[in-house]
């Protein structure tokens, strides 16, 4: 797949995404988070590449602002905003916070794990670092912190909550990048892993699915208007990965990890509106009988 093909499904994908989203939330409030989310996404892409040098897109990965194509922060708000939806209808139960930041933080980064791998073989981005599959451990957690950081703020009560957005989500997501660094990823988890790599993923991939079937017994799904634009987005980083190791095992058992879990949790059968209960005619009273 070339990438003028890539880019251009892409767009096709945030288009319709978008358009299903709609249907769910309102246009103002979608596009309010969409474009807030898509400016702090730049902020936090453009600092890390400019403070850190520790990746770098593709050259002809454009057009750009820049070091970061144009394409990546208008897909960034979609990613977080359905990690959002997917915290929401498989644990409705989490009411504070902080736990739905790390929860929607998690999701994000293990949906990066997938997206990771297969650009990076792909050729669109690559790392200064080996790890999983050319990936630094770090670089896929980087998604996870600048997601569960907007989160966070985006749930905050405050009308001024996307100007907030802009502040707090890069500069919390480069505090934990620095100090996760500085705590555990300077010293280890820096050379190729290898097959203890793909291992834990597959550990992982074990771990969300336990999560999922313990969801899905309470009753929880992913409806399919959430799932689709998911599964699309997915199915294209899929045929991208076909084109560029459809022989290598590694990355297909990874992307069995991390799909896996999806599909046990998703509702293949759309919402249906819940009938309406016919009132009981009442009782007459006594004074008039």
């Amino acid at each position: 797949m070339s990438l003028p093909v890539f880019q251009a499904a892409c767009a096709v994908i945030i288009v319709l995404t978008l358009a299903v989203m709609a249907r769910r939330v309102p246009w103002d409030a979608l596009l309010r988070d969409y474009f807030a989310l898509a400016l702090a996404g730049y902020l936090g892409e453009q600092s890390c590449i400019f403070l850190y040098h520790h990746y770098r897109y593709a050259t002809d990965f454009a057009p750009r602002i820049g070091d970061v194509p144009l394409l990546v922060p208008l897909i960034w708000p979609l990613v977080v905003m359905s990690a959002r939806s997917v915290a929401v209808e498989l644990w409705p139960g989490l009411s504070d916070r902080v736990q739905r930041a790390v929860v929607v933080g998690a999701i994000v980064a293990f949906d990066a794990s997938l997206v990771e791998v297969v650009a990076v073989r792909a050729g669109l981005w690559s790392w200064a670092e080996p790890g999983h599959l050319g990936v630094p451990v770090i670089g896929i957690l980087g998604w996870g912190y600048f997601a569960g950081a907007a989160d966070y703020v985006l749930g905050l009560q405050n009308r001024r909550r996307h100007l907030l957005l802009l502040l707090v989500a890069p500069l919390v997501t480069h505090g934990l990048i620095v100090s996760s660094w500085w705590a555990l990823f300077r010293h280890t988890l820096r050379l190729d892993l290898g097959k203890s790599g793909l291992d834990s993923m597959v550990a992982l991939g074990v771990l969300a699915l336990a999560l999922v079937l313990r969801a899905r017994r309470l009753g929880h799904l992913i409806p399919l208007a959430v799932a689709l634009p998911r599964m699309t987005a997915a199915s294209l980083f899929v045929g991208l990965l076909w084109t560029v190791a459809r022989h290598d095992s590694r990355y297909w058992l990874h992307t069995a990890a991390v799909a896996l879990p999806y599909l046990v949790a998703t509702s293949f059968r759309p919402a249906s509106p819940r009938p309406s209960r016919p009132s009981r005619p009442s009782r007459p009273s006594r004074s008039s009988r």
